[in-house]
Protein backbone atom coordinates (compact mmCIF):
# COMPACT_ATOMS: atom_id res chain seq x y z
CA UNK A 1 0.00 0.00 0.00
CA UNK A 2 1.43 3.34 -1.05
CA UNK A 3 0.30 6.20 1.18
CA UNK A 4 0.27 9.41 -0.84
CA UNK A 5 -1.10 11.69 1.87
CA UNK A 6 0.30 13.08 5.13
CA UNK A 7 0.40 10.57 7.99
CA UNK A 8 -1.89 12.83 10.04
CA UNK A 9 -4.53 12.56 7.30
CA UNK A 10 -3.94 8.83 6.74
CA UNK A 11 -4.58 8.19 10.44
CA UNK A 12 -8.14 9.54 10.10
CA UNK A 13 -9.40 6.76 7.79
CA UNK A 14 -12.40 4.79 9.03
CA UNK A 15 -11.90 1.90 6.58
CA UNK A 16 -8.66 -0.09 6.86
CA UNK A 17 -6.60 -1.03 3.83
CA UNK A 18 -7.54 -4.69 4.34
CA UNK A 19 -11.23 -3.75 4.39
CA UNK A 20 -10.79 -1.72 1.19
CA UNK A 21 -9.19 -4.79 -0.43
CA UNK A 22 -12.12 -6.96 0.67
CA UNK A 23 -14.57 -4.40 -0.75
CA UNK A 24 -12.65 -4.30 -4.06
CA UNK A 25 -12.75 -8.11 -4.24
CA UNK A 26 -16.57 -8.03 -4.19
CA UNK A 27 -16.62 -6.47 -7.66
CA UNK A 28 -17.40 -8.82 -10.59
CA UNK A 29 -14.51 -10.81 -12.13
CA UNK A 30 -11.85 -9.53 -9.70
CA UNK A 31 -8.96 -11.91 -9.20
CA UNK A 32 -5.94 -10.68 -7.25
CA UNK A 33 -5.15 -7.23 -5.90
CA UNK A 34 -1.94 -6.03 -7.52
CA UNK A 35 -1.39 -2.60 -5.95
CA UNK A 36 -3.12 0.10 -3.95
CA UNK A 37 -2.71 3.75 -3.02
CA UNK A 38 -4.27 5.83 -0.27
CA UNK A 39 -4.70 9.31 -1.76
CA UNK A 40 -6.91 12.36 -2.12
CA UNK A 41 -9.16 12.40 -5.19
CA UNK A 42 -11.74 15.08 -5.81
CA UNK A 43 -11.60 16.18 -2.18
CA UNK A 44 -12.08 12.66 -0.77
CA UNK A 45 -9.65 10.34 0.94
CA UNK A 46 -9.78 7.13 -1.10
CA UNK A 47 -8.09 3.82 -1.69
CA UNK A 48 -7.28 3.34 -5.37
CA UNK A 49 -7.06 -0.43 -5.71
CA UNK A 50 -5.72 -1.99 -8.90
CA UNK A 51 -6.79 -5.56 -9.58
CA UNK A 52 -6.12 -8.33 -12.04
CA UNK A 53 -9.29 -9.73 -13.58
CA UNK A 54 -9.94 -13.42 -14.07
CA UNK A 55 -10.25 -12.82 -17.84
CA UNK A 56 -6.65 -11.49 -18.05
CA UNK A 57 -7.82 -7.87 -17.92
CA UNK A 58 -7.33 -5.26 -15.23
CA UNK A 59 -9.49 -2.88 -13.25
CA UNK A 60 -9.28 0.03 -10.88
CA UNK A 61 -11.62 0.14 -7.90
CA UNK A 62 -11.82 3.37 -5.92
CA UNK A 63 -13.08 2.92 -2.36
CA UNK A 64 -14.00 5.84 -0.07
CA UNK A 65 -11.67 5.54 2.94
CA UNK A 66 -14.31 6.99 5.28
CA UNK A 67 -17.45 5.13 4.22
CA UNK A 68 -16.31 2.07 2.28
CA UNK A 69 -18.47 3.08 -0.69
CA UNK A 70 -17.21 2.01 -4.11
CA UNK A 71 -16.87 5.30 -5.98
CA UNK A 72 -15.51 3.83 -9.20
CA UNK A 73 -15.06 0.41 -10.74
CA UNK A 74 -13.32 0.84 -14.05
CA UNK A 75 -12.59 -2.23 -16.14
CA UNK A 76 -9.97 -1.76 -18.85
CA UNK A 77 -10.70 -3.15 -22.30
CA UNK A 78 -8.79 -3.78 -25.50
CA UNK A 79 -5.09 -2.99 -25.66
CA UNK A 80 -5.30 -0.96 -22.45
CA UNK A 81 -6.49 -4.13 -20.63
CA UNK A 82 -3.49 -6.09 -21.90
CA UNK A 83 -1.03 -3.36 -20.93
CA UNK A 84 -2.61 -2.78 -17.49
CA UNK A 85 -2.78 -6.53 -16.78
CA UNK A 86 0.89 -6.93 -17.70
CA UNK A 87 2.01 -3.94 -15.60
CA UNK A 88 -0.10 -4.89 -12.58
CA UNK A 89 0.88 -8.56 -12.81
CA UNK A 90 4.55 -7.51 -12.71
CA UNK A 91 3.89 -5.40 -9.59
CA UNK A 92 2.14 -8.35 -7.95
CA UNK A 93 4.94 -10.79 -8.79
CA UNK A 94 7.59 -8.31 -7.57
CA UNK A 95 5.70 -7.85 -4.28
CA UNK A 96 5.44 -11.61 -3.82
CA UNK A 97 9.19 -11.99 -4.47
CA UNK A 98 9.97 -9.18 -2.01
CA UNK A 99 7.85 -10.76 0.71
CA UNK A 100 9.50 -14.14 0.08
CA UNK A 101 12.96 -12.55 0.22
CA UNK A 102 13.96 -13.54 -3.31
CA UNK A 103 15.33 -11.38 -6.09
CA UNK A 104 13.90 -10.85 -9.55
CA UNK A 105 15.68 -12.75 -12.35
Amino acid sequence: MNVKVAESLASTVKISGDSAFAIARTQPDVGEISSADLEMKEGKLVYQVKTLLKNKGASEVVVDAMTGEVLKDKKYGGLKAVVEHHDENKKLLDAKRDSAGTKAP
